[in-house]
C-alpha cells in the first residue's frame, strides 16, 4: 500500500505541475530596436542612386550611380564607441569605387547619431514607436528644425528584387498640394540596416491657369537610394 500512495502523490503533482504550466502566460521577448541600425566593422552596403534635378532654366538632368557605404575602425569618444564610415561611389559595376566622404557614426541605447563633416545628425530614437519623435538637429547649431517620427513599424518592404519581412520606416513633415511636393522617408530592415532613402523638393508650375495643379516640375530635387547589397543580406 505504501508503494501505491506514493506513485498515486506523484501522478497529482505531475498534474498540478501540468496545469500550473499551462497558465502560465506566453510572452515575446522584447524587441531589439536597435538591430534595424546594425553598426559592426566590415560591414557594407551598396545602393542604387538616382538622382533628379529640375529647373527653370535648363532641361531636366538625371544621374545614376551606385554608392557604398562600409564600416571600418572604431574608436572610443566620450563614453561612445564611433565607428568611421567610408562612403565610395561608382558610375557602375565595372567602374572602381572613388572615395567620396568619411563620416563617422555612433550607436547607444537610446539613439543613432552620424556626423558629417563634424555635424551630428541624430537618426533614430530609441524606442521605436508611432509616439516617438525628435529633431533632426538636436545636436547641432542650424537653424532649421526637421521633426522625424515612425510609422508602418513591422510592416514587410519590397524594392526591386530585395523583400524586408520586418522594416520601419522614419518619415519628416511630407505634403503633396498644387504647389509642390516634399517627401523625406527612411526604412530599415531589422538586422540589416538602412534599405531605401528618399529626399524630395519639388516646385510646381504656378505661371498660368494652364499649369496649375497639374503637376508639371518647374525647379527641385529628387534623391532615391534603393539598396541592392550587403554582407547582411539573407
Amino acid at each position: 500500500m505504501p508503494g501505491k500512495s506514493r506513485l498515486y502523490n506523484a501522478v497529482v503533482l505531475l498534474i498540478l505541475l501540468s496545469v500550473v504550466g499551462g497558465c502560465q502566460k506566453i510572452t515575446d521577448p522584447t524587441p531589439d530596436d536597435s538591430a534595424y541600425f546594425p553598426l559592426q566593422t566590415g560591414d557594407y552596403r551598396i545602393y542604387q542612386v538616382t538622382q533628379e534635378t529640375y529647373s527653370l532654366t535648363n532641361v531636366p538632368t538625371t544621374r545614376v550611380f551606385q554608392l557604398q557605404e562600409k564600416i571600418g575602425s572604431s574608436f572610443p569618444r566620450n563614453g561612445q564607441v564611433f565607428f568611421q564610415v567610408e562612403e565610395s561611389t561608382r558610375t557602375s559595376e565595372k567602374a572602381d569605387w572613388q572615395i567620396s566622404a568619411i563620416r563617422t557614426v555612433y550607436k547607444n541605447p537610446s539613439e543613432v547619431v552620424s556626423q558629417d563633416n563634424n555635424v551630428p545628425i541624430v537618426d533614430l530614437i530609441f524606442p521605436v514607436s508611432t509616439t516617438t519623435s525628435w529633431n533632426i538637429n538636436t545636436y547641432n547649431a542650424r537653424a532649421d528644425t526637421l521633426r522625424l517620427r515612425y510609422q508602418d513599424i513591422g510592416a514587410s518592404f519590397a524594392r526591386s528584387k530585395l523583400k524586408f519581412e520586418r522594416t520601419i520606416s522614419v518619415v519628416g513633415p511630407n505634403y503633396s498640394s498644387l504647389i509642390g511636393l516634399d517627401n523625406y522617408q527612411r526604412v530599415y530592415a531589422s538586422t540589416v540596416g538602412l534599405v531605401y532613402r528618399e529626399n524630395t523638393s519639388l516646385a510646381y508650375c504656378q505661371s498660368s491657369s494652364d499649369c496649375i495643379g497639374k503637376g508639371i516640375i518647374t525647379s527641385g530635387t529628387r534623391e532615391k537610394w534603393e539598396l541592392t547589397a550587403s554582407n547582411r543580406l539573407p
